[in-house]
């Protein structure tokens, strides 16, 4: 009988597919929990914003904060607030609108509209760096990148309450292609659930036909065995040749068929095998068809969640899942590890002189002299506008600092050109080695205050924060 396609491998494999696929769709919850998070840190910061700018409208933001902050950041839905947050954006409208034109006025703003004005900055200041730390879908980064423009562009007149309306609008967009992955995903997983019964069904099906062979044969075996013994007893007590003849034919013919009706049904049941046989392939087939895309989809997803789109360096999604690795690592194999916090000294002049394209290619530049530098072990991402973050694993706080070094006088040797003008890169470092059953926000804190100390001594330098003090 030909051999079935290896129900019990082509089962192990697809529970095998089944787990990674599981794992992937972890993955889009988290990051889909993620910009939950982010989407309430981004409401909470222009909601305190509001308070400052518009005093009249303290209230109504205190109101949709109290809202926001019960709400599960894991689950947060800014839907459920749309309603108070449609009230809010057409009163701050009409403020607005209530407002003399700046370039109508000879003289400055009255000191109550100041800080109207000082609220559109701190909007304007604040949603690029929100903007930056999510990973956007490829449909939606053309959103993301206008949208950061006309944040970035002085001459732009966009009113704060439309940009937040506009950042939080996208947002949304992002988790809705998430959530729709993640149903394309769970979609295929029942599929493969289906396979994967399916491949029990045939084992069985397969084991129950062994079954029915085996006693075929053993039916037959016995058949034939009491054929032969008839015969033997016939010739013991056979006194007539031509009658000895006749049974013995007899007893043959009646082997014949019996052995004809085992074939027969054997032929039968192989028909019926490579049947379903062909139907599993065909389905296999099919299944692997879609694996092999949705796998690719996943790369491609997966790539875009955790890299960051201007520099390709990880980004701050794929910092948090490797700094759990590390520090699991170096709990089990008792080995030091050490966090550096970068961040380009002066950065906003360049967007400021030069424009927003002279400092991405600073970025791209120095991201690349991160790549070269870095040990093999190591990890360096962008963690938001002009911030790098970097992992040193096996390395104590005083080898770290000497590595970090190395790397910052490569920048500060490092000029580059933009429409004929030379742009000089220097870079300020926080360091801070983490202690055995630190948290990940204490040796970030620390880190931080290393990086603003290194700011305080005159910038390009990197300093080592002191052990955490009991």
């Amino acid at each position: 009988m030909a051999e079935a396609p290896t129900a019990s491998t082509e089962q192990d494999d697809y529970r095998e597919r089944y787990e990674q696929l599981l794992g992937e769709l972890g993955r889009l919850e988290d990051h889909d929990q993620e910009l939950g998070g982010l989407l309430k840190l981004t409401l909470s910061r222009v909601l305190f914003a509001v308070d400052k700018a518009y005093p009249e409208l303290a209230d109504a933001a205190a109101r949709i904060r109290d809202k926001a902050r019960k709400q599960d950041e894991h689950a947060f839905e800014v839907g459920r607030l749309k309603g108070e947050l449609e009230d809010l954006a057409r009163r701050i409208r009409e403020l607005e609108a209530s407002q003399p034109d700046v370039d109508d006025q000879p003289e400055p703003a009255p000191a109550s509209h100041g800080t109207h004005n000082g609220s559109a900055a701190h909007v304007r200041e604040v949603l690029p760096l929100l903007l930056d730390r999510i990973a956007f879908v490829d449909s939606l980064e053309g959103r993301r990148a206008r949208l950061i423009a006309a944040i970035d562009d002085p001459s732009d007149r966009t009113l704060p309450s439309i940009l937040i309306d506009r950042a939080a609008t996208l947002i949304n967009d992002m988790r809705q292609a998430i959530e729709k992955e993640k149903g394309e995903l769970t979609r295929f997983l029942e599929q493969v659930t289906e396979a994967l019964a399916d491949i029990d069904q045939f084992s069985q099906a397969q084991s129950d036909d062994l079954a029915v062979q085996r006693d075929a044969r053993l039916k037959l075996d016995d058949s034939l065995r009491q054929q032969v013994d008839d015969i033997d007893a016939q010739v013991e007590s056979a006194d007539d040749l031509d009658g000895l003849k006749l049974v013995v034919r007899e007893r043959i013919n009646r082997i014949r068929q019996q052995v004809q009706a085992f074939q027969q049904g054997e032929e039968r049941r192989q028909e019926d095998v490579e049947a379903d046989n062909e139907k599993l392939r065909q389905r296999l087939a099919r299944l692997e068809d879609q694996t092999r895309m949705l796998e690719e989809q996943l790369k491609q997803s997966e790539a875009k969640l955790f890299r960051d789109n201007l520099t390709g360096l990880p980004n701050r999604l794929a910092f948090d899942h490797r700094v759990r690795l590390e520090m699991a690592r170096m709990r089990r194999d008792e080995t030091p590890l050490t966090l550096a916090i970068w961040d380009l000294d002066r950065f906003k002049e360049i967007n400021d002189q030069l424009g927003h394209q002279a400092g991405d290619k600073t970025l791209i530049i120095v991201a690349q002299t991160f790549m070269k530098l870095i040990r093999d072990v190591d990890m360096i991402a962008r963690f938001g506008g002009e911030e790098f973050v970097m992992l040193l694993p096996t390395a104590a706080g005083d080898d770290a600092l000497k590595v970090v070094e190395r790397i910052r006088e490569k920048l500060t040797r490092t000029k580059l050109r933009y429409r004929g003008r030379e742009i000089g890169v220097t870079a300020s470092c926080g360091l801070a080695e983490f202690e055995p059953n630190e948290e990940m926000e204490t040796v970030f804190s620390r880190a931080d205050d290393a990086l603003y100390q290194a700011k305080e001594q005159g910038r390009n330098r990197c300093v080592l924060s002191a052990d955490p003090v009991d």
